[in-house]
């Protein structure tokens, strides 16, 4: 859609493979290295991206990590490591950016939830409610500064065919992989949630496999 995007990953490896698909596509981009989790990667990436590019039009929030395991075998470090990822990185990158998009008359952040933010599943509690707390910020937040021409939107999508989805009894191939979206469907879904409107706003996009009830 013309847009510069701006990578960030905590390795150069994800990096360069990113670089390499956004030229393949005839895009260009600025590609930053950087921790999620951590407060000062997360000033110090931002930084760099108005630094280089002068402004942040839209802000994608989509790190994210899981797991299936029953309730009881998860530990404290796992569900430290979620979080952090999952709901502190939002909240990080959000709480940079908002600044810059108040300063430049507005902005959109849409943030990569899920539906396990909307309902519960088995196995999967500790994710579970690191995204029922992402929906909540993206709801308080576009609550709270639409006035100011700050858009916050959640998109939720079901099983996705990633590596991510892989557990519980799934495996590649599988019928229970059948039916899923796949990670490009995920990527319209946030253009779409992206696309300036005049009249409206998207504030959540849910998604559901073609093999899975509401």
């Amino acid at each position: 859609e013309g847009a510069v995007v701006v990578g960030v990953a905590r390795t150069a490896a994800d990096l360069s493979a990113l670089e390499r698909e956004l030229g393949a596509a005839g895009g260009r981009g600025l590609m930053i290295e950087a921790d999620v989790t951590r407060a000062a990667s997360v000033a110090a990436c931002v930084e760099r991206a108005i630094r280089e590019l002068g402004r942040i039009d839209i802000l994608v929030n989509n790190a994210g990590i899981g797991g299936y395991r029953p309730f009881l075998e998860w530990s404290e470090e796992d569900y430290d490591r979620i979080m952090a990822t999952n709901m502190k990185g939002t909240w990080l990158f959000c709480r940079e950016v908002i600044p810059h998009m108040r300063r430049q008359g507005g902005g959109h952040i849409i943030n990569v939830a899920s539906v396990a933010g909307l309902q519960g599943y088995p196995n999967e509690a500790i994710y579970c409610a690191s995204k029922f707390a992402q929906v909540g910020l993206t709801q308080a937040l576009d609550r709270e500064f639409w006035q100011e021409n700050i858009k916050v939107s959640a998109v939720c999508p079901g099983g996705v065919e990633t590596h991510f989805a892989l557990g519980d009894g799934r495996t590649a191939g599988s019928e229970r992989m059948q039916g899923f979206s796949t990670a490009e469907d995920v990527a319209e879904a946030v253009v779409l949630a992206a696309l300036p409107r005049d009249r409206s706003r998207i504030v959540q996009i849910v998604m559901r496999p073609m093999n899975e009830a509401t």
